[in-house]
């Protein structure tokens, strides 16, 4: 019985961690994408945007692309709160087992993508009085200079959570009959640092260039 139930531990941990690492992947080409279309070129991989035909391990990495102005058209954060709205309700409208499963682990990976980075976002300020940079953040501060209110600063931050936190709720809601919930939390979470390892190590193998549209 004990073999069992790690052998599904050990299941949703190679399954989460592939997702993660696709969802990764696709959260960069959003940025990516995004860039082109603004006309900077850039390459990106699993976790970081540099310059184009550049990898993480190059000293001018992001030599160029360090002074790109920050822009309300990007479709990183998007993709990923968009990957996690569709994995919850595939979650809860599929009758097929593996999609459902499947689902649920892009429901849970990109909610927490998106949510332990901003996380951070908001409570470094509190704690530490310091700022902690991540994508919602530069976003807020678009909106913040756009508009001339400072409040929106945290906006998008806030509403990633909120976004995240009501995918993983209807989640747990939907899979109450499964047992050692908080352990199936933990491996997923455990998963979450493994990914974003492997995800740094990756960014100096396989990265995509985009050159200006």
């Amino acid at each position: 019985m004990k073999k069992r139930i790690l052998g599904k531990y050990f299941q949703w941990f190679l399954l989460c961690l592939v997702v993660f690492l696709i969802s990764l992947f696709l959260h960069e080409c959003g940025h990516g994408i995004a860039n082109a279309l603004r006309g900077i070129e850039c390459s990106s991989g699993f976790n970081r945007i540099g310059d184009i035909y550049k990898y993480p391990h190059d000293p001018d990495f992001r030599e160029n692309y360090s002074l790109v102005p920050n822009s309300l058209l990007d479709f990183g954060v998007p993709v990923t709160l968009l990957l996690a709205i569709i994995g919850t309700i595939l979650a809860y409208r599929s009758k097929n087992e593996k999609i459902r499963n499947v689902s649920l682990a892009v429901a849970i990976t990109n909610s927490l993508i998106r949510l332990i980075p901003c996380l951070w976002i908001v409570l470094t300020p509190l704690l530490t009085g310091q700022i902690h940079i991540e994508d919602e953040y530069e976003t807020g501060v678009v909106l913040a200079n756009v508009t001339g209110i400072s409040e929106l600063t945290y906006i998008p931050a806030i509403f990633s959570i909120l976004v995240s936190i009501a995918c993983i709720v209807l989640i747990i809601r939907k899979r109450k009959p499964i047992r050692n919930l908080i352990a199936y939390g933990f491996v997923s979470l455990f998963c979450f640092g493994i990914a974003m390892i492997l995800a740094n190590y990756l960014d100096n193998i396989l990265r995509i260039n985009w050159p200006a549209m």
